[in-house]
């Protein structure tokens, strides 16, 4: 009888990728239903999980027996379909011959180097794709994902389930004028000290990074009309243990010189989304010109884990005079 391995991966997925997996003769094989984690609240495609960040261009799938660090079978950029809501892959190995596995899976990694793994020691010194200033993470190109089950026992007639997680943060940024809606119709954001790379995997310690590991982004991102009175923009960064920063760009009145503000956000962990809620308030309405005029910046950095606890809050207050 066929068993069926479950690694629940979003709602709306896009696209096949790979070629289909024969089963062995017989009929048998292991179909394995993949999904991710949402970066909050919900594991559909919402507000907090957009469609592109979805996107899984390969999988790759590696067993171990219980407790083992040594790999006994592995299924690299296997091939996979789309299913219903599901991306569907099928391994050519019978489940009576599995017995009772710990499985790891991983997406979005490029190249064939996942081939040569045979350790769970090996696997766990892997790094992400690197980015850069001018090249930073984008959702389109698939973020690596990594989750795991252990302990499945094939035979049991039970369904596993692996939750994937990415390696990267979600920063949201909201940004409003309370006091005077349209103050500044040319707004933008900047992140600063984003790391280069992370391990793919979440029990991976040690990994040293450099200032030269840091970067900046080399252009300031818009902040575009969200249609509720606000300016909202998007970005990624790797999971790191260096604090990045926020900068906020701004035009009030239409002035042609930029005025900057900045936050210090949190430590960025792996599948969390970090609301940036940023308001600015006219510090008097009595001032004669916007060019005299102090400004209160209220900054409101909420942080969400992948099952939407929250995890961190923090309150910025600034007073800016342009």
């Amino acid at each position: 009888m066929k068993r069926i391995l479950l690694i629940l991966l979003p709602l709306i997925l896009a696209g096949c990728a790979g070629g289909a997996q024969e089963h062995p003769p017989g009929g048998g094989g292991v179909d394995i239903k993949l999904s991710t984690y949402g970066f909050a609240r919900t594991r559909a495609v919402d507000a907090d999980n957009l469609e592109s960040e979805q996107t899984i261009r390969n999988i790759s799938i590696f067993l171990t027996d219980p407790s083992s660090g040594d790999i006994t079978n592995s299924y690299v950029n296997v091939g996979f379909s789309t299913v219903d809501d599901y991306r569907l892959v099928t391994l050519p190995v019978e489940a009576s011959e599995l017995g009772t596995k710990d499985i790891y899976v991983i997406t979005n990694y490029p190249g064939t180097d996942l081939g040569t793994l045979t350790t769970l020691s090996q696997m766990r010194t892997l790094t992400t794709p690197a980015v850069d200033k001018n090249n930073n993470l984008d959702p389109a190109d698939g973020f690596c994902m990594y989750g795991k089950t252990l302990g499945f026992d094939f035979t049991s007639g039970e369904t596993a389930e692996v939750y994937v997680r990415r390696a990267c943060a979600k920063i949201r940024v909201t940004m409003t004028f309370p006091d005077a809606p349209g103050l500044s119709t040319v707004n933008q954001f900047l992140i600063a000290n984003a790391a280069s790379y992370t391990f793919v995997t979440y029990e991976a310690t040690g990994l040293i990074l450099t200032t030269d590991d840091y970067f900046n982004f080399a252009s300031n991102l818009p902040l575009d009309d969200n249609g509720d009175g606000g300016y909202t923009g998007i970005a990624y960064i790797y999971e790191a243990s260096a604090h990045p920063v926020l900068y906020l760009y701004t035009h009030i009145g239409g002035s042609a010189a930029a005025q900057e503000y900045s936050a210090e956000l949190p430590l960025p962990e792996r599948n969390h989304l970090y609301d940036c809620d940023v308001r600015i308030y006219s510090e008097s309405a009595t001032m004669r010109s916007a060019a005299s005029q102090s400004y209160i910046v209220e900054t409101d950095i909420t942080g969400y884990d992948p099952d939407g606890r929250e995890v961190y809050s923090d309150r910025l207050r600034k007073v800016v005079r342009p």
